[in-house]
């Protein structure tokens, strides 16, 4: 009974046998005040318990890990991360982790990654390949054995062609592909700029069929012992990007979305950064250099929604917590009932919004936190903020179907709040024309990327007021 009371750690238990043990140990021989001293020794257990020999174990690794983190960062965290691979929630700490400490974390590479995380000759750590979601070890020891005996793949048809197709499938490369693993194997645009995931990945994700046709169609033919007269590749090639399909590239929410689904995290890029320039419009601070407002002002948060914990209060009232990053740092937003109740649809996951509220600080979580009174979605932020959107279009650069084509893209968006200018250019004059009411627009993020396809990225400005 005494041991079933400490294991279920009830004080109401072992009250109860401190009597019984003094009786049983006088009983016995035992001085009783000995026994009572014995008794309040084993009844700390009873709260918490925890040996010396634990604790000098525990002890000598917490120095040992700490001394290897200190003097080999780079190996120390790919190792960590090596052992906790299947735990996206983990992984992401120690994503943020080798940020806060300055050390580079690369994309999976199928022509320098491993099955684990490792580290390279500039001490950057490579990301596992092992831990994209859907593509498991057959696959990662194809590619490596075919990059061991053939060196680097060249590019997408390359890969397929050496790659033992048998021991992978179309839906694992696609995997790859969203991963951000194969874009050293996609046309070479120019390294940096904003299209460069988006159509890497488009072109590569595109073209894979045929690129899986032509691998098998070259396979077929070895093994009835014919060769290619042309050859399936053509290493006097200098141009790649002629093998491959011409698509639209991908928006930046689509890649990202590409890397959260296979990842489970955003490695290459990040959601608020396509927001920066707008987020100035919104609020004066990023949330590293939030500062408590008092009860009379108010602040401006903005930031993508990476946590809502929902909880209820005594009188059985939901109230919320939700998390923002803007890449900058983190903070709470505390929402009551009944301003829970008003905006509770809003709060998802990878949503960006705007929050206002007061700003205090927290001795519990040692952060700022806001209390919200408004949260709008960047969208209604915009409908508030925005005088108009702007286009240029030059007559020279435009097809005899634009009007269609503009009429097209803006129709899906029409009564909206969000007058439209059309500066508009010709050889012997220039113009600024506004559209008509009916042809008001809600300045959704889909919009603004099917008028920059359309008219080109330094054509398409949003105007504040």
């Amino acid at each position: 009974m005494l041991r079933r009371a400490m294991g279920k750690k009830k004080p109401e238990e072992m009250a109860k046998q401190r009597a019984g043990f003094e009786q049983g140990a006088k009983d016995r021989g035992v001085d009783g005040e000995l026994a009572m001293k014995i008794f309040d020794l084993v009844e700390k257990f009873a709260g918490y318990g925890f040996n010396k020999s634990h604790s000098a174990a525990y002890a000598l690794v917490s120095y040992q890990t700490l001394w290897m983190k200190t003097h080999f960062p780079g190996p120390f965290l790919a190792a960590v991360m090596s052992a906790d691979m299947d735990n996206t929630e983990k992984i992401v700490i120690l994503v943020d982790e080798c940020s806060n400490m300055g050390i580079d974390l690369l994309p999976p590479d199928v022509n320098a990654g491993q099955y684990k995380f490792t580290v390279n000759e500039n001490d950057q750590i490579v990301y596992g390949i092992g831990a994209v979601k859907g593509v498991g070890e057959g696959p990662i020891e194809a590619i490596i054995a075919a990059r061991t005996v053939g060196g680097p793949f060249t590019d997408l048809f390359d890969f397929c062609a050496r790659l033992d197709l048998k021991k992978t499938n179309k839906r694992v490369l696609q995997k790859l592909i969203k991963s951000g693993a194969m874009d050293s194997l996609g046309p070479k645009y120019k390294k940096g700029t904003p299209t460069e995931q988006g159509a890497n990945r488009a072109a590569l994700f595109e073209s894979l069929p045929e690129a899986i046709k032509a691998a098998e169609q070259h396979a077929k033919a070895e093994s009835l012992g014919q060769n290619d007269l042309f050859g399936l590749i053509n290493d006097e090639q200098t141009d790649s990007r002629q093998s491959y399909k011409e698509v639209r590239a991908w928006a930046e929410e689509v890649w990202l979305d590409g890397e959260k689904e296979t990842l489970g995290l955003y490695l290459t890029g990040h959601p608020i950064n396509r927001y920066l320039s707008e987020i100035k419009k919104y609020s004066s601070n990023r949330l590293v250099a939030m500062q408590p407002t008092g009860r009379d002002r108010q602040a401006v948060a903005v930031g993508l929604v990476i946590g809502v914990r929902v909880l209820v209060n005594k009188r059985g009232r939901r109230w919320a917590l939700v998390t923002l990053d803007d890449k900058s740092a983190r903070m709470d937003i505390r929402l009551f009932p009944d301003d829970y109740d008003r905006f509770a649809e809003l709060l998802v996951n990878d949503a960006i919004l705007v929050c206002s509220g007061q700003v205090s600080f927290d001795d519990y979580s040692g952060g700022n936190t806001m209390t919200a009174r408004d949260i709008m979605t960047v969208t209604a932020a915009r409908e508030n903020y925005l005088s108009s959107i702007d286009v240029k279009v030059d007559k020279s650069l435009i097809a005899d179907d634009f009007i269609e084509q503009f009429a097209q893209v803006l129709t899906p968006f029409k009564e909206g709040t969000c007058p439209v200018r059309v500066f508009y250019q010709r050889e012997e004059a220039q113009a600024m024309l506004e559209l008509g009411v009916q042809w008001r627009v809600t300045p959704a993020d889909k919009l603004l990327y099917e008028l920059k396809i359309l008219l080109g990225d330094d054509c398409v400005a949003m105007e504040f007021k």
